[in-house]
């Protein structure tokens, strides 16, 4: 089987669908696949990788086609990166799909990268769309920019999920906000994977210690609600608790502001951008994860900790009840609630019974949902679902005009 997967963000990056594709690729490319990768970054580039899991009857091979953009953020891209990357990756697509049979096309995200689909002669191979959270409308409402993107390009977003033999959402609750644009929409759940032999708990954790660790992971941006997380630790006994929060971002200096106003310098720690090994280590560092974000599709950190084996505090928003059941394996908040978060904290620091129970659902949910061989396998059937049956073409007629 050869596959072609298109993102517009690939490590080092984009954030979680990113690290998704990179995942799935090797993965894909461990059993045997031949995947081919057109992504974008600073500069022309070709990388190969021959792959395999041990198992597999040969070796696959990952190609990746890293097209230059004008992108220079590691963490952050907005509407001109994502044209930038159609203008490069087009000529690029185009060029294998003429040198190649592929029997399957993966987008991930509808919008940008499936604004390629009615520009590129696919005969007879089947696309299949993963749906991420920013390319749903009326997921996230903080970003002006985007609400009205969504509202003017809404008609070639149902054309382009009509157009896909399959549509994947990361997880249950960005569908059922799909169909709010495409009430007929039917869609494949598969949530992303985590490492289990990075993100793991620790081997034994030191005990006492003479302060109550939280960890938050986050980019620092206001929809994460990390400003009510500082409030939160504020309102908490003095010298009991400690924040780290790992992430960079354009409100760090409002954040940081927020902390000193608060006199909380000596209890809120700002760790910066870390790499994953780094970033394992602190999960296992920690105590108590905790995030409570106003919007979250699916949310790989929460993946992180559940492997990590660490209890969590989350809000009650999008796919994060999919993955922290209240009460079972963590405690759910509203969001913008500083006091309920301050309760929830409190009271999982109070019983460390409770908090040893639920790190062990955690890490045991992990491992029986969440590999990434698990995740292969279910996009794997999918691939060979979709190739079964003939593509649902779409004219290029049938687009609707509106979006001329």
């Amino acid at each position: 089987m050869r596959v072609l997967l298109l993102n517009y963000e690939y490590p080092p990056f984009g954030g979680g669908a990113g690290v998704a594709t990179q995942a799935l690729a090797r993965g894909l490319a461990a059993r045997g696949v031949l995947v081919d990768v057109v992504t974008g970054g600073d500069r022309d580039e070709r990388t190969t990788e021959l792959l395999w899991n041990g198992t597999a009857a040969e070796e696959g091979l990952l190609t990746v086609y890293r097209v230059k953009t004008r992108r220079t953020a590691i963490h952050q891209a907005d509407m001109g990166d994502a044209l930038s990357y159609l203008r490069a990756a087009l000529p690029e697509v185009r060029r294998r799909l003429r040198e190649e049979r592929y029997d399957l096309l993966h987008l991930f995200f509808s919008l940008p990268t499936g604004a390629m689909l009615p520009l590129l002669a696919l005969r007879d191979v089947p696309v299949v769309v993963s749906l991420g959270g920013s390319d749903v409308p009326g997921y996230d409402l903080h970003q002006r920019s985007l609400v009205r993107a969504h509202r003017l390009l809404r008609p070639f977003t149902r054309w382009i999920w009509r157009r896909a033999d399959r549509v994947v959402a990361v997880c249950e609750s960005l569908g059922h906000q799909a169909r709010h644009t495409l009430p007929a929409l039917r869609y494949s759940v598969i949530p992303n994977g985590v490492d289990l032999a990075r993100f793991r708990p620790p081997l034994r954790r030191t005990r006492p210690r003479p302060r109550f660790r939280c960890l938050a992971v986050a980019r620092l941006v206001a929809p994460k609600g990390l400003a009510d997380l500082i409030r939160a630790i504020g309102m908490l006994e003095r010298g009991r608790y400690e924040l780290e929060i790992v992430g960079a971002g354009p409100d760090e200096s409002s954040l940081r502001r927020l902390t000193a106003d608060l006199g909380l310098d000596d209890r809120v720690i700002f760790g910066g951008s870390l790499d994953p090994t780094a970033l394992a280590r602190r999960y296992r560092d920690a105590d108590l994860f905790t995030f409570v974000p106003s919007e979250e599709a699916f949310g790989d950190v929460f993946a992180e900790a559940l492997a990590s084996g660490l209890p969590i505090v989350g809000s009650d928003v999008g796919g994060i009840p999919e993955l922290v059941r209240h009460g079972e394996n963590g405690l759910l908040v509203r969001p913008r609630d500083p006091l309920a978060l301050a309760a929830a904290i409190r009271h999982l620091a109070d019983h460390p019974r409770l908090r040893e129970e639920m790190g062990r659902r955690n890490r045991a949910q992990a491992e029986a949902n969440l590999s990434w061989e698990r995740v292969t396998t279910r996009y794997l059937s999918i691939y060979n679902g979709v190739q079964r049956r003939a593509p649902a073409h779409r004219a290029l007629a049938e687009l609707p005009s509106s979006i001329w």
